[in-house]
């Protein structure tokens, strides 16, 4: 008999950046694409639900990852209609998951670029041993697949 085992790593091969900011999460994916080169596109939303199953909590995902580029980004909104995504942090409005392989040099001039927009009023790196819900931030992209189907030939 096969056994099963679960599996309880979290990814952590990525950094965090948080965004505080007035701005709206379209306008600034338009100056994200610009600043990264990247080409973010809305995905579905990230939902929970509440500990006493009440009502369900939905923040907004946004996506960049293509074979041009070396590092995927994934801009999660923290905050919506009183909900916070990542309670540690609620001092900041989005959060930006980068993975690949991104130095830290990179990052900075990334930060000091991505500062200097209007109405940006903190953006900063995260530690991520600050973050106790990481697996809040395990998003997989729901990829329908089409199944083929073979028409079989009947021999008259």
């Amino acid at each position: 008999m096969a056994e099963k085992k679960i599996k309880n790593e979290l990814q952590s091969d990525y950094r965090l950046i948080g965004f505080a900011t007035s701005m709206r999460e379209y306008k600034l994916c338009f100056h994200l694409n610009q600043i990264l080169e990247a080409d973010f596109r809305k995905l579905k939303d990230l939902t929970f639900e509440t500990s006493d199953r009440s009502r369900k909590m939905e923040f907004s995902v946004l996506s960049s990852s293509g074979n041009e580029q070396k590092n995927d980004y994934i801009v999660f909104a923290n905050k919506n209609l009183g909900d916070v995504l990542l309670p540690e942090i609620v001092q900041f409005d989005y959060v930006m998951k980068v993975s690949g392989k991104i130095s830290a040099e990179e990052i900075s001039e990334q930060l000091e670029v991505i500062g200097q927009l209007p109405d940006m009023m903190l953006c900063k790196e995260i530690e991520l041993k600050k973050i106790k819900n990481k697996e809040r931030l395990e998003y997989e992209e729901e990829k329908v697949t089409q199944k083929l189907m073979r028409v079989k030939k009947r021999l008259i």
